[in-house]
């Protein structure tokens, strides 16, 4: 979600690798927001440490907030949930939506890259003002990491189950505890908040 291009040789370096959000309120004519991302793997070290085959988690919070007086009061939220895994017997990154306890297969693909443009894709949210006339924002927030032990033995029995037994090339829950605290636990957060707009015009 971008509100400016960024543009190469004009950004300084550390800039162009940040993940950018966006939030387009509701108008007459679409009657839902527009969530956006943008340069979703664009950090080098959590590519990279998806490139190696550790699942990364994209946690969303869109949050809708109409403006008062002294404060400004939550009226609603949505909350959801991506993960992405290289699979190395099929040679591709699956994404999941993780819903509770269970994990529900979005599709594969050969580069990472190509799974970056889905995501990047507007994504239509039906969280809309209740009070037309008052004022709203919409803030939301990305929590991108790296999954713990026991998520990542989930997500294998879900490759195991999406490919078959042996699909997912497992490695040792003693040996992915020490590269996950060696990495520092690789945890990047996001967080936009969008221009205020008045409901139902």
């Amino acid at each position: 979600m971008v509100a400016a291009l960024l543009l190469l040789g004009a950004t300084p370096a550390h800039a162009q690798r940040r993940v950018q959000l966006d939030v387009a309120p509701p108008t007459a004519a679409t009657r839902v927001a527009l969530v956006t991302t943008t340069n979703l793997f664009g950090d080098p070290d959590m590519r990279d440490l998806v490139r190696s085959g550790f699942p990364a988690s994209m946690r969303f919070r869109l949050e809708l907030w109409r403006v008062g007086g002294l404060f400004n009061d939550l009226e609603g939220h949505q909350d959801w949930e991506l993960i992405i895994q290289y699979d190395p017997s099929a040679q591709r990154y699956r994404l999941a939506r993780r819903n509770g306890d269970r994990l529900e297969d979005i599709g594969s693909f050969a580069t990472l890259s190509t799974a970056q443009l889905l995501l990047e894709r507007p994504l239509r949210v039906t969280l809309l003002p209740e009070r037309d006339g008052s004022r709203y924002y919409y803030n939301i927030v990305l929590n991108i990491e790296a999954l713990s032990v026991s998520d990542m033995d989930q997500v294998e029995r879900w490759l195991r189950g999406v490919r078959g037994e042996g699909a997912a090339a497992s490695l040792g829950s003693g040996m992915r505890t020490l590269m996950l605290r060696m990495l520092g636990g690789e945890k990047r957060t996001y967080e936009r908040r969008s221009g205020t707009f008045v409901a139902g015009r």
